[in-house]
């Protein structure tokens, strides 16, 4: 516990001091937050010769989500549009930046109307209709709780009208499905509008992740969460912060992309050598982290001291007032009925193998349970390797052609 609270107190440090340089450092150069050099979405498909659009989706209680579109690359026979969801501190990006073989582009040439999110708080979704990220803490106070119960509605929605669709395809990366899993078990008609529902590495609970890393920085926060935003730090992990901006900026260096950039992604979660290239390690940095609330971490830390999928955690006097019970409800992913087919690394250090089987055991439709065969495929291949194209959607690409004609 000692060790622990040690750690959450210099990690308290460094975000302080890191948020009064970003101050500094904004003020000095007079530019609006965030800034980055990275372009904006629309201009890697282009690198690549395909058409990308920018959408805007305002949701129910007031967040304007920006979802990005990349149409079928040929003319084919019309079938279901695809809604691809990103991990935690993740954007829209994280689809795009692994070259011609990445996510996105690999499903666009396979003739799916490609359409991919931003859950609120991330770089692209930072704007709401009356709050203010940069003045108010509400902005801030929410969690894949509320992304889940607003953000994917409000999206798996306006792809639907935009397509004249009945039902899409939902593919959810890590938190992509976690938000997935919350949207179905709070609004079970959800349930109807999805043909298929792909998990790469989906997060629920997080109690056997074997992160120390990742562990001890989101139970921390979680420790610390009342402090953080009474100092003022409320957003963690945003483009244009500071530490990405020297994680970017090593990363351009080639003699030093493999030594800080893939050892950092190798301690966070686990080695596996040439899966992300140094080219394709330049460019997540570029992109990544995009950030979230610290309201979101902590929610992160307590999936880590609670072995089943549950809501925030307030308190038990605030949880009587909002839940009507001492503890949080429990999510049920029983009410996840459509079709699943669900993707695990063996060297995923962050979605612990116990944890995936459990997930696997509560969803009622799971087609298939792939468990990839390179012993060392760890959370970030899922999106991010080389080898995606050969591996991953190779195995997909059958339930996708089976239910992809569901409009």
């Amino acid at each position: 516990m000692a060790w622990t609270a040690f750690n959450g107190f210099m990690l308290f440090i460094f975000i302080v001091q890191s948020q009064a340089q970003s101050n500094l450092l904004r003020s000095l150069a007079n530019i609006t937050f965030p800034a980055t050099n990275a372009k904006d979405f629309i201009f890697i498909p282009s690198k690549y010769g395909y058409k990308a659009e920018k959408h805007e989706v305002t949701t129910d209680d007031g967040y304007i989500l920006t979802v990005h579109r990349i149409p079928s690359k040929r003319k084919c026979t019309r079938t279901a549009p695809i809604l691809l969801m990103h991990g935690l501190l993740l954007s829209s990006e994280c689809f795009v930046v692994s070259g011609p073989n990445a996510t996105a582009f690999v499903l666009a040439r396979n003739c799916y109307d490609v359409w991919v999110g931003n859950v609120r708080g991330n770089h692209n979704s930072r704007r709401h209709v009356t709050l203010h990220p940069d003045r108010d803490l509400k902005f801030w106070k929410f969690s894949v709780d509320e992304m889940g119960y607003h953000d994917i509605p409000a999206m798996v929605d306006y792809v639907l009208n935009a397509t004249d669709s009945k039902k899409l395809i939902y593919i959810g990366y890590s938190q992509g499905s976690a938000t997935f899993f919350i949207m179905n078990s709070e609004k079970p008609e959800y349930a109807k509008k999805i043909s298929l529902y792909i998990g790469l590495a989906p997060s629920t609970t997080q109690y056997h992740t074997k992160s120390e890393l990742y562990r001890t920085a989101a139970v921390s926060i979680n420790y610390l969460q009342n402090a953080l935003e009474s100092a003022g730090i409320w957003e963690i992990f945003s483009r244009g912060h500071p530490s990405q901006i020297t994680l970017n900026t090593l990363c351009q260096m080639k003699m030093l992309t493999e030594l800080v950039c893939d050892v950092g992604l190798s301690i966070l979660d686990s080695p596996h050598a040439d899966s992300i290239t140094p080219e394709i390690l330049t460019l997540i940095f570029e992109y990544e982290p995009s950030g979230t609330s610290i309201h979101n971490l902590a929610r992160y830390g307590q999936a880590m001291n609670d072995i089943k999928f549950s809501k925030f955690d307030y308190g038990t006097a605030n949880n009587l007032k909002l839940y009507g019970s001492p503890m949080p409800p429990e999510y049920n992913l029983g009410k996840v009925t459509m079709p699943a087919v669900l993707f695990y690394g063996q060297s995923d250090h962050l979605v612990d193998t116990e944890d995936m089987d459990w997930v696997a055991s509560q969803l009622p439709n799971v087609l298939e349970y792939v468990t990839m065969e390179d012993p060392l495929w760890n959370h970030f291949d899922m999106a991010f390797s080389r080898y995606w194209k050969d591996t991953i959607f190779v195995k997909m690409k059958k339930y996708l052609n089976k239910y992809g004609n569901c409009y």
